[in-house]
């Protein structure tokens, strides 16, 4: 029984450290305009561009969409941020050159 407080307790404090340094909106928009200006994501059309923040209370998610093709999808937790993106297209693997001796 003590063992089971202790892990609820723990849980809890993480839960609240979670939710005070999970990222805001602003700081969402920050890390995806970096990320287009550095050539990272691609930037969406000026007339069919959404953006959408979630707040899920100890995480955060944004996600920028163009169409209906999503160019970045972010996660924030703890002041951190994972950001996706689609998956560029792989070209065709070359075949090595075999040298005849």
């Amino acid at each position: 029984m003590r063992g089971f407080l202790v892990l609820i307790v723990i849980l809890g404090l993480v839960a609240t450290g979670g939710y005070f340094t999970r990222p805001v909106q602003g700081l969402h928009r920050g890390v995806a305009s970096v990320l287009m200006s550095d050539g990272m994501a691609q930037r969406p059309d000026s007339g069919a561009g959404k953006y959408a923040f979630d707040d899920f209370f100890v995480a955060t998610r944004s996600t920028i969409t163009s169409g209906d093709r999503q160019l970045l999808q972010c996660w924030g937790a703890f002041t951190r941020f994972l950001c996706t993106g689609p998956v560029p297209q792989a070209s065709a693997p070359q075949a090595p050159a075999h040298s005849v001796s």
